[in-house]
């Protein structure tokens, strides 16, 4: 069975840039940044919560409630984001397709859905109960393991249908092939990797807006040094702002200490993004040629250079963390973290070099420019693929690692001190952050995209739903006895 043939006539129907792109992009966007951070925040969740119980560290159990309680402020306008996208995108903009893929991948979305549910029932039990199941660690930590578990489902559940719109393999619609879907397991992985990379940026933003927050202040108590006191009048004054400076002390290493948090999640799960997205770009390129070709060859070509510049500033600004951390800490070895921001820089602008000077590859060859910039031409043999953009990714990964596991290193062998980062280092990581969301919204834009015009590749465009005419009236009073 094919999926054109769920279409029984085919008739252009009206659209524009607004409707039949930008409010997609928009509402389909934001609704990603949620939920990809309420899926990956979970495994943090479960991972603090662990770490709370087996060292009786408060700190990762104010972060796990603290996570909790975002889930609950998110869920609502995240879930709302994804009905609108339903009810008024998906069945007013592109009903006929939506009817479509609904008999296609009809079992997969009800199993999608009855994760949903548990989800939200293990959401706020959670929230209602936390304090109470205190006394109860075991079972608290099981439910955070539960709900990770669901949340995977549901979004492995999901990228079943993204890949079947995108590799349809003939639009065959077998409910098993669907699952094994070529570009399914590639998707998955890059997503769940991905999830857990964002809810680390996520946090390395919070922390570092909160640090910068508390310390912006002319005179603001420095976590590492005493707090500078005014003359008070009063034993009873004195005590009361030694007692305010000290809890403001407290909470500025708190929330240091979550944006170190964050920030290495952030960075060591992005370092395996570029392997998984090699194998991602082979299976479409084997199943979905026309697509691999538009995203490497084609109008997203360009496009690409922006996402590996991204991917180049997450393992520069990590760095330079690292660098500022160990630096003021007094660290041994932190000329080193400086040095690898160099040579990661230097890395990333050899991987953005373009291939050609042109929007796509066809513009050059239909110039009659298809040689070396030093001939003439617009091509330039330095941005391409093999072997220099793929040298530049392997040595960026190298070096990332190499930043990230010395900072490891100096960090559990006591080198880091609390309080000796700075705020030149919380800037880096609410830059982080910002990065790590352009790099998600780049990436939906070129998976989307590369598909143009079809919205189930090969089989199903925009323009070929069908519209429901209804009959002229005097056709109706003709056809009246």
């Amino acid at each position: 069975m094919n999926a054109h043939l769920l279409l029984d006539s085919l008739s252009p129907v009206s659209g524009s840039i607004l409707t039949n792109g930008v409010v997609v992009a928009v509402v389909i966007l934001l609704h990603i940044q949620i939920a990809t951070f309420i899926t990956g925040s979970t495994t943090l969740a479960a991972v603090s919560e662990a770490i709370s119980m087996a060292r009786g560290d408060d700190r990762h159990e104010r972060l796990g409630h603290m996570l909790l309680k975002s889930w609950v402020y998110l869920f609502g306008f995240g879930s709302a984001t994804a009905i609108f996208f339903v009810v008024f995108v998906l069945s007013g903009l592109w009903a006929i397709f939506w009817t479509a893929l609904q008999q296609i991948t009809f079992w997969v979305l009800v199993f999608e859905a009855a994760m949903f549910l548990v989800e939200i029932a293990l959401v706020y039990s959670m929230y209602a109960n936390w304090e109470r199941l205190r006394a109860h660690r075991r079972a608290r930590l099981g439910l955070l393991v539960l709900l990770t578990i669901t949340l995977w489902w549901q979004m492995f559940l999901i990228d079943v249908v993204a890949s079947f719109m995108l590799t349809p393999n003939g639009g065959d619609v077998n409910l098993l092939n669907q699952v094994l879907n070529p570009t399914q397991l590639p998707l998955t992985i890059h997503r769940t990797i991905g999830n857990l990379a964002w809810s680390g940026a996520v946090l390395a933003f919070v922390g570092a807006f909160n640090y910068l927050r508390l310390t912006r202040r002319s005179g603001a108590p420095q976590p590492d040094a005493p707090a500078a006191m005014r003359p008070l009048r009063s034993v009873g004054a004195m005590a009361v702002g030694h007692l305010e400076a000290e809890r403001r002390r407290t909470e500025i290493l708190h929330w240091e200490w979550v944006t170190q948090w964050g920030v290495l999640w952030a960075v060591a799960l992005t370092l395996l993004q570029p392997w998984v997205g090699y194998s991602y770009a082979k299976e479409i390129q084997l199943h979905a040629y026309s697509a691999w070709y538009t995203m490497m060859f084609g109008d997203l070509s360009n496009v690409f250079l922006l996402q590996i510049f991204l991917l180049g500033s997450v393992f520069v600004l990590g760095s330079l963390y690292f660098w500022r951390r160990m630096n003021r800490s007094g660290a041994p070895r932190a000329r080193r973290q400086l040095f690898l921001a160099i040579v990661l820089i230097l890395l990333t602008l050899l991987a953005v070099q373009p291939a050609w000077f042109a929007p796509t590859y066809a513009d050059t060859v239909a110039a009659g420019l298809n040689r070396p910039w030093w001939q003439g031409g617009l091509l330039n043999p330095i941005g391409n693929f093999i072997p220099f953009k793929a040298s530049a990714l392997i040595g960026m990964v190298l070096f990332g690692l190499w930043s990230v596991t010395s900072y490891a290193t100096a960090l559990s062998r006591g080198h880091i001190k609390p309080g000796g980062s700075g705020r030149g280092a919380q800037r880096a990581a609410l830059l982080l952050g910002v990065v790590i969301s352009m790099m998600m919204l780049v990436m939906g834009v070129i998976r989307e995209h590369s598909r143009q015009p079809y919205l189930i590749n090969g089989e199903i465009t925009l323009h070929q739903q069908i519209t429901n005419t209804a009959p002229s009236v005097p056709s109706l009073q003709q056809s009246q006895p």
